[in-house]
């Protein structure tokens, strides 16, 4: 037998081995059938992709032949004879021992599992399915089905929990570095094509809607009129922590399409509750500092104290040296662009939340994807595929806000009269504490619409 491998190089132990598992799964069907033949030739050569090849022969090797490795086996004339007897029902002895009981064919199959994982992740993340919200990327993707694969399969580091009771129960932060770090542990030299630090990224991206998925998350996407809206409403200063409610403990937020290549603006904003602990975590492509893309981040807020507002713990949480606005990706320190970011993030991500906890707050349910039709009778097959396709890019969430707000306060509420005085002029949307019942001893949240002040000088 000659064995020949080109540039197939293994970076480490674990590579070796796998490859050499997943290229015996492909010879072997192949010496089978050739082993089985009753005139077998006897030259046999099989080439796997350009690179690998393997020749077997009865005869003595020719000379000059090149190859990686060269095994001449010597068999008397009695084994001969005893092998062609028995030929045709035992071509090849492989006793191999049961799955559970082989350490080496259970890793191999975990790594796979891992590398299919990954490999689903990154494509999630390409330009293939630019346009589509990061949960559709990465279900269509088969990128989430293939992590389900690994769930109750890998223990995490020392918490002897498998990845899937972790993802479920940890606060995201930890959560996803403990995704990362799985990755580093499994790969610890990356593959043939690509860098750990690479994969541990796909892992950490994905691992945000690994949690979305085993904990039921909610997808909120506001109107483009309560977008608007929310990004010229401000939170006042008395507004504590505590009064916000959140409609599940794990969701998302899909802010408006057009703000999503936007200098700072997000793709997706996750937020999970989590043992006194509200993790966020958020997706940017357009966050460029010192030429590096964030593409994901993370920080934590705590719960502990309700009545502290939500402008001091905004302030107390990104001055704090504990706090993690680097992001499991890329270390970009805590700059003023990092803080600014995340400030602009929250405040955005808090209003909604906020929004959802007045009263009148308009939200309607859209199970685009759950509920769209499956059954094409009449179609030809390409046309049902294409269907099927389409329904695929959908997702359900719940629609927040109007549809339309006043065309007057639209229209009126420009982003130069914003910060601007006038005798007469529209007062910005906000949400503050209202007093009420006797001697208004008591305070509820109310969110205040845009206003007109001093309407008597307009001259109506």
């Amino acid at each position: 037998m000659w064995v020949t491998s080109g540039r197939l190089r293994p970076v480490d132990e674990a590579e070796r081995l796998h490859c050499s598992h997943d290229i015996w799964n492909l010879l072997r069907p192949e010496l089978v059938v050739w082993l089985r033949t009753r005139s077998p030739q006897s030259h046999f050569r099989i080439q796997f992709g350009q690179d690998i090849s393997f020749e077997f022969t009865w005869d003595a090797k020719a000379n000059g032949r090149s190859a990686n490795m060269e095994v001449a086996v010597r068999f008397t004339s009695e084994d001969r004879e005893a092998y062609a007897k028995r030929r045709m029902r035992q071509p090849l002895f492989e006793p191999l021992p049961p799955l559970s009981d082989d350490s080496h064919l259970a890793a191999i199959t975990v790594r796979s599992l891992l590398l299919s994982a990954l490999e689903k992740s990154r494509l999630a993340a390409s330009s293939r399915y630019a346009g589509l919200p990061a949960p559709v990327r990465y279900r269509i993707s088969g990128a989430l089905a293939a992590w389900r694969e690994l769930h109750g399969k890998v223990v995490v580091g020392s918490t002897t929990q498998p990845l899937g009771e972790v993802l479920s129960t940890e606060p995201l932060t930890q959560a996803i570095r403990f995704t990362a770090s799985l990755t580093r542990q499994m790969l610890p030299n990356g593959t043939s094509g690509e860098s750990v630090h690479a994969l541990s990224g796909d892992a950490a991206q994905s691992a945000v809607w690994q949690i979305m998925e085993l904990c039921n998350g909610l997808f909120y996407e506001p109107s483009a009129a309560l977008h608007r809206l929310l990004h010229s409403a401000y939170i006042a200063d008395d507004v504590p922590i505590g009064s916000l409610v959140l409609p599940c403990d794990t969701l998302c937020i899909v802010p408006e399409a057009s703000s999503w290549e936007r200098q700072d603006g997000n793709e997706a904003i996750v937020l999970a509750k989590r043992a006194g602990t509200l993790s966020c975590a958020c997706w940017t492509r357009g966050l460029d500092l010192e030429g590096g893309l964030v593409m994901l981040s993370t920080l934590e807020l705590p719960l502990a104290d309700p009545s502290k507002t939500i402008s001091q713990l905004l302030d107390e949480v990104l001055t704090d040296q504990r706090a993690d606005t680097d992001g499991p990706l890329m270390s970009v320190g805590r700059s003023a662009p990092v803080h600014q970011h995340w400030r602009t993030t929250l405040d955005y991500a808090l209003k909604m939340l906020l929004y959802l906890s007045v009263r009148d707050a308009h939200v309607i349910p859209n199970r685009a994807y759950s509920e769209a039709p499956r059954n094409f009778a009449g179609l030809g097959k390409r046309k049902r595929a294409e269907r099927m396709a389409e329904i695929e890019q959908l997702y359900d969430r719940y629609v927040i806000g109007p549809a339309l707000l006043d065309a007057e306060v639209m229209t009126s509420m420009t982003s130069n009269d914003l910060g601007r005085e006038v005798r007469s002029h529209w007062r910005r949307p906000h949400f503050k504490m209202q007093p009420y019942g006797p001697d208004a001893a008591l305070r509820k949240l109310v969110f205040i619409g845009p206003t007109i002040v001093r309407a008597d000088r307009l001259g109506l």
